[in-house]
């Protein structure tokens, strides 16, 4: 399996593109009125040997290139510093429902899925598989699917992860939070597109502290365990978490469509 932070919506976006250009050309005024225009370059053509002067003249011309060019680079990074901090101020988690996986896919399934690196310090990467898909019920409802989607719902999910939640933040950036080793694991694994590296670990951040407020509710899910090469019914009755091995049950391995299949 190859593992799986944000742009802001498409009107917002539009607006900031906008802004982006034109903060662009003012500042390359500004840039011009204090290093002065130039021709645009022609390709050299050799009819004598090269002159000193010429050739001091050239490098003054690449120097001072050089320097608009860093000025421009410099503006970029403040600017993009700038929206980063505007979009973490306030994250908005929106759960894909199980019926709303084509739609997702739609959207985002050429997506190149990057997981964040864990923090011993967040919940969602210390504590139990049991504990955590407690309170993501509580959260967030049932899950996006599950071991069992095709008994559920009819298409065939991943019999070996127990559960998935794909969300959508900020209206556009989609994230994916699995299970690490079904109910004997701990933490989640939290993917977006490899484009929102710089801010995935503040997405996970903030899911975890959303996580660290939510009571447990009861849930249940069945969990395939590969290196076991067995099944288990596991869950939470709301006094307490349970796993139990069971049969192999009769609609594994029956994918009835591939409907709905994400890529990892």
């Amino acid at each position: 399996m190859s593992y799986f932070l944000f742009p802001l919506s498409s009107s917002a976006q539009s607006i900031v593109d906008v802004l982006r250009q034109q903060r662009k050309e003012a500042r390359a005024a500004e840039i011009l009125a204090e290093v002065g225009d130039r021709l645009a370059p022609r390709p050299i053509v050799e009819v004598a040997p090269s002159d000193p002067i010429v050739d001091a003249y050239q490098a003054v011309i690449a120097s001072r290139d050089a320097v608009r060019d860093s000025l421009f680079q410099i503006e970029e990074a403040r600017a993009d510093s700038a929206i980063l901090a505007a979009q973490l101020a306030s994250l908005r988690w929106r759960k894909v429902e199980p019926d709303a996986q084509g739609e997702f896919l739609e959207r985002f399934g050429e997506t190149y899925w990057q997981a964040v690196p864990p923090r011993r310090d967040l919940l969602a990467d210390t504590l139990d598989t049991h504990g955590l898909r407690g309170r993501l019920q509580a959260s967030f409802g049932r899950p996006t699917r599950n071991a069992d989607a095709q008994r559920r719902y009819g298409y065939g999910g991943s019999e070996y992860i127990q559960f998935e939640y794909w969300f959508i933040v900020n209206d556009s950036i989609p994230v994916l939070a699995l299970d690490m080793d079904g109910p004997f694991g701990n933490g989640l694994l939290v993917a977006s597109d490899e484009r929102y590296e710089r801010i995935l670990p503040a997405v996970k951040a903030d899911l975890s502290a959303q996580l660290a407020d939510e009571r447990p509710d009861p849930w249940l899910d069945y969990y395939h365990a590969f290196d076991r090469q067995a099944w288990f019914r596991t869950g939470y009755n709301g006094i307490e978490p349970f796993t139990v091995r069971v049969r192999t049950p009769r609609w594994s391995g029956r994918v009835v469509s591939d409907r709905w299949i994400i890529h990892r």
